[in-house]
């Protein structure tokens, strides 16, 4: 993560309570959703063409009644907008969301996979992990083509390798005598 993305991501934690900051969280995987849904809704926010008030009025119109009930988050796009930062709005989310998981002592990981994992197969691998580890647990599913099959999971400075070339290289360094090559 990057400091742009983390101070406007502070900002916005600052300004809530511990009880709001969840919802709020929610709120933006939903607005990174759209966003990744509507590539041109993203790229008119992105887009210097277009005025400050009219994009303004743009996120009024389409998020203004949806989020009345979250009186910070209109104004922290419009000043993500205003700062033509929309560009950098997936890493705001992820700064803020790692601010979230570690007020609630949730431990943050990244499971790669050689093919997308179901929201099923990752809610499995995260209650595996949980406990396992003796805390709740957020992953992240990050394809990697490189992989035969199974599944890598790196948590803080752990890593869980369930993968076909990690059981491999285990099963030849047992045979080896505890040596690998």
């Amino acid at each position: 993560m990057d400091e742009l993305s983390e101070n406007y991501a502070n900002a916005l934690f600052s300004l809530l309570s511990s009880k709001d900051r969840p919802i709020y969280a929610t709120a933006l995987k939903e607005i990174r959703a759209d966003l990744a849904n509507e590539g041109d809704f993203l790229r008119l926010l992105c887009s210097r063409s277009l005025d400050f008030e009219e994009k303004e009025k743009i996120l009024d119109r389409v998020y203004g009644k949806k989020y009345e009930k979250l009186p910070h988050l209109l104004p922290t796009l419009k000043v993500i907008c205003s700062h033509h930062r929309f560009n950098r709005f997936n890493a705001i989310v992820d700064a803020y969301n790692s601010l979230c998981n570690e007020e609630l002592g949730i431990k943050e990981g990244i499971a790669f996979s050689a093919e997308k994992l179901s929201p099923a197969e990752m809610t499995a691998i995260e209650k595996a992990l949980e406990k396992k580890l003796g805390s709740k647990v957020a992953l992240t599913n990050m394809v990697d083509h490189t992989l035969l099959g199974g599944v890598k999971v790196s948590i803080d400075d752990k890593v869980f390798d369930g993968t076909l070339k990690g059981r491999l290289n285990e099963l030849a360094k047992n045979l080896r005598g505890g040596h690998v090559q």
